[in-house]
């Protein structure tokens, strides 16, 4: 993978907005955004990546400070809630900040000053933020789930590597050591072969389930409702979506699945080798015309490879702590963590990828007495953001890419599929389509997005 071409000549600046607007089909109503985010040859002499923060309130705040921290200049925020936006301005490494409440006014004004792109809005913006940026040649990180629907999955995935950016997803146990450590014994036998994986969450610890929003009400001042729709159809404003939990709604997030699975799903989904599943079978609490089920137990099917048998990965979320293994114990009290069935010793991770135990114990320190050859990269510090910005500088791929994080964001938007229709599925993966079942093809898709915003 390598990184865009330096180039400032206008010949190529029109021919790139060309492409973009061709390949976005996108009503900016008048604004105008160049494609200027190449990497800036050394970036001056210290070759210091230069970023751009979208959403910078709740977990943007956390990512935003993680960049700036891995030696980032941070040259512009964004935020739709002034008053976070404002908050974020006063703190150091943010003061010299441009500020702006719409994304897409921010690059077509600074586009020129920024390489990478943050992304940590709601779930259902995420891809209409990260497609343009990367059609301008940034870098982008983007907060789990990658995108909000299947296609926008795939789309995603695509132009990243047509436009040969650096990626990375925001589930940060990806960069843990123990997932690979597990991975190197798994693929030398000492677990054995696995049949059957059991995952698990406490979420949602927001309201689900309901039937119907709170009656409407003038937003905030400080909160521009309209650009926090963004793509999204346009509705009024409803107490209680920002700043939290728009995770329950179909429109804007995509429940316990969406939130956790990244993190969870993290260890099975690297050690095996997932890919996508071809069925789907599901329970739920009840269904809502709107929101996400409390609970739900999700049955992934993934058919054998060429390395191993078939996979039975069972999800289960919200008040269905009765499932859990009794071995769920050992993980340290975890609200969520999984636990594989092997053939010759069964294993455990926690929330993120980590602890990795094996049951029984014991048997954790004799695999490691057996020094295992190391055949996968570590990532130093285990630094999720610093592996990001490290692989912008070196041009190679970041641990977490889109080329592995579309696939693994495929996964749960199907389980999240099956949630919101209550019903088994069957997958095609070579043809991105649900066999025999039309209602659920049409959730592959987002809706029609407002005129300005892609989706």
């Amino acid at each position: 993978m390598s990184s865009p071409k330096n180039t400032s000549s206008k010949k190529t600046l029109i021919s790139s907005r060309r492409t973009f607007l061709r390949n976005a089909a996108l009503g900016t109503g008048g604004l105008l955004i160049l494609p200027s985010g190449f990497l800036r040859g050394q970036n001056a002499p210290s070759n210091r990546i230069t970023v751009a923060c979208v959403g910078v309130g709740g977990q943007g705040d956390y990512d935003s400070g993680r960049i700036l921290d891995c030696g980032a200049q941070i040259v512009g925020i964004c935020d739709v809630d002034r008053r976070r936006l404002e908050t974020k301005g006063k703190r150091n490494g943010f003061k010299d900040a441009k500020q702006f409440a719409d994304y897409r006014e921010m690059f077509d004004k600074i586009g020129k000053e920024f390489d990478a792109v943050s992304v940590s809005t709601p779930d259902h913006t995420h891809f209409t933020v990260a497609y343009q940026a990367i059609e301008m040649g940034k870098h982008v990180y983007v907060q789990k789930p990658l995108v909000h629907t299947v296609d926008q999955a795939r789309r995603l995935t695509a132009l990243a590597k047509r436009k040969r950016v650096i990626t990375q997803m925001g589930n940060q146990g990806t960069s843990l050591s123990e997932i690979y450590t597990t991975k190197e014994w798994y693929e030398a036998g000492l677990f054995g072969d696995v049949s059957k994986v059991l995952a698990w969450t406490n979420r949602p610890v927001w309201k689900q389930g309901f039937n119907d929003y709170e009656a409407a009400k003038p937003a905030p001042d400080t909160l521009n409702w309209d650009l926090w729709l963004g793509c999204a159809p346009e509705m009024p404003y409803h107490p209680g979506i920002h700043p939290f939990q728009w995770r329950g709604l179909y429109s804007f997030g995509t429940g316990a699945l969406g939130d956790m699975a990244a993190h969870v799903l993290n260890a099975a989904y690297n050690v095996l080798e997932l890919g996508l599943p071809t069925k789907i079978e599901v329970s739920v609490s009840a269904r809502s015309p709107i929101a996400f089920p409390n609970h739900s137990e999700v049955i992934f099917h993934f058919p054998k490879t060429a390395k191993r048998g078939p996979i039975q990965l069972t999800w289960i979320d919200g008040a269905n702590g009765d499932r859990k293994p009794k071995e769920a114990a050992r993980l340290g009290g975890q609200g969520s963590g999984s636990y594989f069935e092997a053939s010759k010793v069964p294993f455990g991770a926690g929330e993120y990828g980590d602890p990795i135990l094996t049951f029984p114990e014991e048997k954790l320190e004799e695999f490691k007495a057996k020094k295992i050859p190391q055949k996968y990269d570590r990532v130093p510090g285990a630094n999720h953001y610093q592996n990001w910005i490290d692989s912008i500088k070196a041009n190679k791929p970041a641990i977490s890419n889109f080329e592995k994080a579309g696939i693994f964001t495929e996964i749960m938007l199907l389980g999240v599929i099956a949630q919101r229709l209550g019903r088994s599925l069957e997958y095609d993966p070579a043809r991105a389509r649900f066999k025999g079942d039309e209602e659920a093809n049409r959730l592959l898709k987002a809706p029609k997005p407002r005129k300005g915003f892609l989706a």
